[in-house]
């Protein structure tokens, strides 16, 4: 009987004995588990946070050397742990036309190399073509206009607007021709609505960089084929049409010289009206978007693609600044989705002549005035002296004072009656192809992929 119990306790012990084994090796996978899956977790952060680095160092590269798109790996290391891990990056250049460059940063630790995280961020430098109107001189707004607006000089607004409208002046001299006695005002003044969007002074705006820009499309209107040297007779006629090509004309002559008014100019007897052109050719719009001609330019027509246009002369001097001269409607086809942008850049003017200019016109585009204005002369008489309407989409830029209507007192006496102004958004980051950026890289968007 004893022998029975003996053996009884014995085999009770041996099942307590595996049972704890049982639960100490349960135990420890889970403990072993769970720690390894802590180390795993503090690896991926580390691969994290070393793939942050990597977007960093992309986005001071972009700002030092803005046109270097190669991979690049990198080593992360600390002073007390050494290597920490690498990553690698990958740039995709902008598409034409676009500031925007996406990057993805791959981080590795070298503990885990096998364990990655990938992130993908987008990075855009503003343009110039962020503004609904910029201008380096004085400005006078009597009508309703959308989107930013900046001014070096001062703002006189008696209009209606959405978005901020900037002064570089904390006050300046309102001059006659808009409507003062050279009386001192605030940066920005006026009747206008939303006045509490009304900023004064700001930094300026580095009008002059806008210049630099000329010689860079030349250049590459020279590497497409695109390149037109001097006419041969008053300048080019450029028509776009709405199979996306484009019809270009030598402008053989001119209609008679009339009349008209400038404040840089005075009185001057001119002409900006085509009397007689010939059709030198009709080609599809470049790939990279670019024409350049160093001569007088009229264009107009249906834009189907993204386009800059620019004309200018070298040596760059006042005597001999190439003009822009808006001939006729320039629109998108109903389409504002960033496809089809203009740009259209004149060393001297971009002018809207006096009897070709449409009465009620529509302009959409990026119009940039470098060393002159945007806008119509002041014509005293005539049937095409006052018109209609103006409507324009997307921005303007004016180195002088920019004018589409000349007023004694309330009454237009020259030039477009009513006139509205709208900002085209997809100008921010993705101004027509060429056209000039300003300020940092900033950030657009950001994702981890698994």
């Amino acid at each position: 009987m004893k022998n029975n119990q003996a053996g009884g306790i014995l085999i009770l012990t041996l099942v307590l004995l595996m049972m704890l084994l049982v639960m100490f090796i349960s135990l420890s996978g889970v403990v072993n588990t769970q720690y390894s899956q802590g180390g795993l977790a503090a690896q991926d952060e580390t691969a994290f946070q070393i793939a942050e680095a990597g977007l960093n160092f992309a986005r001071w590269r972009l700002a030092h050397d803005p046109t270097n798109y190669s991979s690049v790996s990198r080593d992360v290391a600390d002073q007390l742990q050494g290597l920490l891990g690498t990553y690698s990056l990958i740039f995709t250049p902008p598409i034409n036309g676009s500031t925007a460059v996406t990057i993805q940063s791959i981080g590795q630790t070298s503990n885990a190399p096998t364990r990655e995280v990938t992130l993908k961020a987008t990075y855009g430098s503003p343009s110039f073509a962020r503004y609904a109107s910029l201008t380096n001189d004085d400005v006078w707004y009597k009508s309703t206009i959308s989107g930013a607006v900046h001014a070096n000089g001062g703002i006189r607004m008696d209009g209606v607007s959405d978005s901020s409208m900037t002064s570089a002046k904390e006050t300046y001299v309102c001059q006659t021709y808009h409507g003062c006695n050279n009386v001192t005002k605030p940066g920005v003044w006026g009747t206008g609505v939303n006045s509490a969007l009304w900023q004064f002074p700001v930094a300026p705006v580095d009008y002059g960089a806008l210049t630099s820009g000329l010689l860079s499309m030349k250049s590459a209107a020279d590497a497409a084929g695109t390149y037109f040297g001097p006419s041969g007779g008053y300048g080019y006629h450029l028509i776009f049409n709405s199979n996306n090509t484009y019809s270009l004309y030598r402008v053989t002559a001119k209609t008679s010289a009339i009349s008209s008014y400038a404040q840089d100019t005075g009185w001057q007897s001119l002409s900006h009206d085509i009397s007689r052109q010939t059709l030198l050719s009709t080609s599809a719009v470049p790939a990279n978007g670019i024409l350049y001609f160093e001569d007088t330019l009229w264009v107009k027509g249906e834009i189907r693609t993204r386009v800059t246009v620019a004309a200018g002369r070298f040596p760059d001097t006042p005597s001999t600044n190439a003009d822009i001269i808006l001939n006729g409607n320039i629109t998108y086809g109903g389409v504002r989705d960033g496809s089809r942008i203009l740009g259209a850049v004149a060393q001297g003017n971009v002018l809207i002549p006096y009897s070709a200019a449409p009465n009620i016109f529509q302009l959409e585009g990026a119009f940039v005035a470098q060393h002159g204005r945007f806008g119509r002369r002041y014509y005293s008489s005539g049937s095409s002296n006052i018109r209609s309407s103006i409507t324009r989409y997307g921005m303007i830029a004016s180195n002088l004072v920019p004018v589409t209507a000349w007023l004694s007192g309330n009454t237009v006496v020259s030039g477009y009656q009513t006139g509205s102004a709208a900002y085209d958004p997809t100008l921010y980051y993705g101004p027509p192809p060429f056209f000039p950026t300003s300020g940092e890289y900033q950030f657009l968007s950001w994702d981890k992929t698994e």
